[in-house]
Parts: C-alpha cells; structure tokens; sequence
C-alpha cells in the first residue's frame, strides 16, 4: 500500500504537457504552412469557401457594367481573382503572414463593395452580400491570424453544425445572383406618353407664382423645333429598346459623374446663360469633347454629353440631366428610336464675359445682328442641335427623357418668376 501512494504522489507531481497536434499530409512535409504553425483545417477551409462565393458574385455583378462603370468593374474582377488565388493558397500552404495579408485585401474589397451598394451599378442586395461576404473574411482572417488550430479539438457534432455556415453563404450567395441579372441591367427611362388631350404640357396640377406670365407662356410654346419635341412617345420594339436602355444608361452616368456645380466648375466647365424654369442652367464644356457625344454617323454616344444641367446655380445645386450637341447640317439621328426630337434656337445673341457665356437677348425672338453688336456679341442665326436627356433618378420629366422641357424643374423657391429674358429672377 505505501509502494502504491508513493507511486501516485510521483506521478501527481509530474509536470503536464498538452499533446501535440498529430501530424498529417495536410499539415505536414511540402504542402505544409511556411512558417512553425500547424493549422486546423477547418478555418481554411471556411475561408476558401466564403472567398469563392464572393469571386463569383464579383464576376456576376462586374459583367454587365463594363460599359458605363469600366474601373469599378475592372476592380471587381481583380477582386475575384485575387480571392480565389488567396483561397487556395491558404487550402494548401497557410500561414500567419497569408491570412494576415487576406484581411486587408478583404477590407479592401468591402470597401469596393460598398461603393457599390451605394450607387446605382447594382442591385443593393447584391452590394449588401458583398460587403458581407468579404466581412465574414476579414473576421475569419484574423481569427485564423490568433487562432491557427482552431477546430482542432471539435466533436464531430461541432463540426457538423458548424458546416451548416458555408452552407448558408452559399445560398445566401446564390440568392444574390439571380439579383443581378435584372436589376444590374441597364434601366430604361422612357416615359409614358403624355395623353393628347394634355393642356399646356409645360403646367402641371401645382400651381406657382409665375405661370401665368407672358415670358414663362412663350418658354411653354417654344420655337418649332422644341414644339417638335413635345410629339408623343412612340413605342419601340424590344431591340431597339435594349439598345435605348443601354444608351439611357451611360447617359445617366455621365450625368452623375458631375453631381454638383461645384464639380462642373472643377472639370472646367462654364456656365451658359443663366437658370431658367423647365430648362434649369447649363454648364458647357469648352473643349473638342463637348461634341463626342455624336458620332460621325449621327448615331449618340451617351457617355459624353455637352454639357451637364443643374436645378440652380450655386455650389451645392445638383444635375438633373444632361445635353448633347451636333454641329450637323440636319438634326442626328442620335439616341435608338424615333423619340430624340433635337432641336435649334435662332436669332440668338451671346456674349463671353466673367468666365461665362451671357444671352443679352431672348434666343428665338426679332433680335437683329445689330442690336447684338451694341453688347459686343456673336450672332447666331440659328445654333448647333441640341437635345435634352433627363436622366438623373427622381428628375425624371414626365413629359418623356428627350422632352425640351422639364415641369418638376422649377426656379429656385419653387417659383417660375423670370425676367424679360427668361432666367429666373432667383437664381440660387
């Protein structure tokens, strides 16, 4: 009996030591980490999954934007491809320094993600599973980072349960997709024809004060080319809407490129004229590019408008659409379909002072070359083709995106009081 308790106190009184984690061909030899850590396979293994879920939400996404948003495509794309090579590498040969390097390219890509979701280059869905998947990673990373052999010591029934998470990535992953195919094409901004039986199309049921002023009238009824552009939207057929829509598309882009007139004066850009009612202010380019947005065929390229329109004239005013200029004999024939009515104003006076283009004069009246001469003017008897596009989401004109005129857009204080010219007399 004393032999035994003697025995027991030694053995009690041994140090402890934990086992070693047992060596097998994944953690070991040629395809084992490059560094001392022996890692558990159950994190890489979570982390490959979720990366690849996220690279081919990338690429579903990317796909159908190369054409109005190329770098934040592009960028998603290299995403995509960098997790997957991050993913695998970490399956066959993980270590500290790789996961480590995993979580910042993966709060990189939230980041692109994010850019995503809050602008219109997809479905927010999608841009929501997306910063979510690549948080998921970074949490993951850095766990793996601190943890290497987590797992290691799970029941089967842990790991059982904790397989149930990859599963729900990739269904929650899956449910993204079928998002994109939809909601990421190019919108359409077409708009239903005003019925022909429409008063005055310029008036709505709001009434403001300045209606019923001579100028604000003659704005309404417009030369003949802008009446022309009043004719009712005439149905296409779903190709030519397709190529519409995609047209639309770039179009809105371009607008929103210069969100504020602070960013049109920053791209060099002047103002023409002043704020008017239904017609908001125009900011010209000065350069050749303000008439790339015609091609030498006439047919529209939507990504380059002429000028950008804004709802007043200070800093902070926001664009509404956009315009696009010809310098053709004829009218272009510009967007798809039959609905650009583009048109021309004549007897139109401009000057060039304090950084702006002045309109002395009301364009499409008896001005005489004359009387633009005593203001030290250009006269124009008739000017280069232009077309309105309200593109911009919630400015969409009721009386069609390719109308002259636009009757949510109303002078500053929502007023359409204007002078003998027909800018508003507030202007910001």
């Amino acid at each position: 009996m004393t032999d035994l308790i003697e025995r027991l106190e030694r053995i009690s009184s041994e140090p402890k030591t934990e086992p070693a984690l047992a060596e097998t061909p994944w953690n070991s030899g040629n395809g084992g980490p490059t560094d001392t850590t022996a890692f558990a396979l159950p994190g890489p293994l979570f982390v490959a999954a979720v990366l690849g879920c996220s690279a081919i939400l990338s690429f579903v996404v990317a796909g159908p934007h190369f054409a109005g948003w190329r770098i934040g495509a592009i960028g998603l794309v290299l995403a995509a491809w960098a997790q997957i090579a991050t993913g695998v590498t970490g399956l066959l040969r993980p270590s500290r320094s790789l996961f480590e390097g995993l979580a910042i390219l993966n709060l990189a890509i939230g980041a692109l993600w994010a850019e995503v979701l809050a602008g219109h280059h997809a479905s927010g869905f999608a841009g929501g599973v997306g910063v979510a998947l690549s948080g998921v990673a970074l949490a993951t990373a850095l766990t793996l980072v601190r943890r290497p052999t987590i797992g290691t010591a799970w029941s089967s029934s842990t790991l059982v349960m904790s397989s149930v998470i990859p599963v729900a990535v990739v269904v929650l992953t899956m449910t993204a997709l079928s998002i994109p195919a939809t909601a990421a094409s190019p919108p359409s901004r077409t708009s239903t024809p005003p019925p022909a039986t429409t008063p005055n199309p310029f008036f709505n049921s709001v009434r403001v004060p300045g209606q019923s002023t001579a100028r604000f009238l003659q704005i309404a009824s417009g030369n003949d080319t802008e009446k022309a552009e009043l004719k009712p939207w005439v149905p296409v057929d779903s190709a030519t809407q397709s190529v519409l829509s995609l047209q639309l598309y770039e179009a809105e882009q371009a607008a929103l490129r210069f969100p504020t007139v602070a960013d049109a004066k920053k791209a060099g850009m002047i103002l023409a004229g002043g704020m008017a009612p239904g017609v908001g202010a125009h900011y010209q380019l000065l350069n050749a590019s303000a008439l790339n947005g015609v091609n030498p065929d006439g047919s529209i390229n939507a990504a380059h408008p002429g000028s950008w329109i804004y709802d007043c004239l200070a800093d902070s005013c926001r664009v509404v659409g956009v315009m696009y200029e010809s310098f053709n004999v004829t009218a272009p024939s510009g967007f798809a379909g039959p609905n650009d009515h583009w048109h021309q104003h004549s007897n139109l006076c401009i000057t060039y002072t304090h950084g702006m283009i002045g309109v002395p004069f009301a364009p499409d009246t008896s001005v005489t070359p004359a009387q633009c001469a005593t203001v030290h003017g250009q006269f124009l008897a008739k000017t280069l083709w232009m077309v309105h596009a309200w593109v911009v989401p919630g400015w969409e004109s009721p009386l069609g995106v390719f109308s002259h005129s636009n009757p949510h857009v109303y002078c500053p204080g929502n007023t359409d009081l204007t002078d003998a010219i027909g800018f508003c007399l507030r202007q910001s």
